[in-house]
């Protein structure tokens, strides 16, 4: 999947309805995620309220830049540090 399409798919995630598929799998992410080094506090907090995942809530991934309320919830996406 193109780096374009993992934006988009972690953004239609993150707005709409997820199934619990998706659900599960962001949930395991975000708790690896929220104990990761490389997550960084960022602006995202304004525009990226996450109420499912309070822990990576306005963080944003130090590696690839990525905001992490909408990473996690992209199913093709992968952490750079191969985490999950």
């Amino acid at each position: 999947m193109s780096k374009i399409k993992e934006i988009v798919n972690g953004w239609q995630n993150y707005l709409f309805e997820e199934t619990p598929l998706d659900d599960k799998i962001a949930n395991q992410r975000a708790k690896i995620c929220a104990e990761c080094s490389h997550a960084k506090k960022g602006i995202h907090t304004a525009i990226l309220p996450d109420y499912s995942f309070s822990k990576i809530q306005g963080h944003y991934c130090g590696i690839c830049k990525c905001p992490l309320s909408t990473k996690v919830r992209s199913v093709e996406s992968v952490c750079p540090e191969n985490k999950w």
